[in-house]
């Protein structure tokens, strides 16, 4: 059996200590700010409170997907160490990426046609890659083969479910998920609308709650709910923020209060790319769940 490796993108937005431990390459995306040009490498090209802070003064950073020659020029890296790869790619319904890193395989597999390239549409952003990623390590660690793993991929990717919000509609405004004037009124009222990512990867509002303190319990009422095994839940939760740790700490407390066989519970934060478009305050939760929107 050959050895492989499990690849992603630093849009999985854990952190540069735990992709470390884990094991995981990963390909780096940009993304602009103010005239600049930096990667988005787990804040080590910038500090995530200075990113942040940006954007709470007015800055409006954009992004760009990763295109075909940055994958070929990533993967042949890897493949000329002989190594195969299941790579964890953002979700196709946000972006581009996914049929770049297509057309970068079937490159490669002419080049390389003794080694094996496995893409996966995560159909899911941010730190729900990463609960992906972060559960095929441990399948790996056990001994799965590349063949059984990327089966397992396909079938359980759905599986991973993703709640996001932001007090400040402002940024949810900028993102295109409502308009400008309801995110004033909304502003005004308190409302935290719930987004949520869909069976095709695309991001939907599902939910409106009026004041944190109320969102924050619809979370976990939520997660009760739709999570595998209910109130037993016994697999990982990752709550990740946008410059709000207080918040995703408040979460934290909550659902271990909840969810008394959770195996743990990990916060980190969002990298650029996807705070770009949910913006400064955004917190998100990542679990594995029976159903999307449910």
């Amino acid at each position: 059996m050959s050895d492989y490796i499990i690849s992603s993108e630093s849009i999985m937005d854990l952190s540069a200590e735990y992709v470390k431990e884990i094991g995981v390459s990963f390909i780096k995306s940009n993304y602009e700010l103010n005239g600049e040009i930096y990667l988005d490498d787990f804040g080590q090209s910038l500090d995530m409170e200075e990113f942040y802070r940006n954007m709470e003064e007015g800055a409006a950073p954009s992004t760009a997907a990763i295109n075909t020659q940055a994958y070929l020029d990533y993967f042949e890296e890897i493949l000329k160490k002989d190594m195969d790869i299941i790579h964890v790619c953002l979700s196709s319904g946000l972006t581009t990426q996914y049929s770049c890193l297509l057309q970068a395989v079937d490159i490669l597999k002419e080049k390389f046609p003794e080694r094996k390239i496995y893409p996966i549409d995560s159909k899911m952003a941010s730190s729900g890659v990463g609960l992906l990623v972060d559960k095929l390590v441990m399948l790996k660690n056990e001994g799965m083969s590349i063949e059984d793993l990327y089966k397992w991929a396909k079938e359980n990717t759905l599986h991973v479910i993703s709640y996001t919000s932001n007090e400040n509609l402002e940024y949810v405004a900028r993102g295109g998920r409502i308009s400008k004037t309801a995110a004033n009124i909304g502003n005004l009222l308190k409302i935290c609308p719930l987004i949520e990512i869909d069976d095709e990867g695309h991001m939907q509002v599902t939910q409106k709650v009026r004041t944190k303190k109320k969102l924050l319990k619809t979370l976990v009422d939520r997660m009760e709910k739709n999570a595998i095994g209910g109130l037993n839940y016994n697999d990982k939760l990752i709550i990740s923020h946008a410059s709000n740790e207080k918040t995703a700490k408040e979460l934290r407390d909550m659902m271990a209060d909840r969810f008394k066989e959770i195996s743990a519970i990990d916060i980190f934060e969002i990298g650029p790319t996807i705070g770009s478009h949910i913006g400064p305050g955004a917190i998100t939760m990542f679990y594995w769940g029976e159903k999307r929107l449910g």
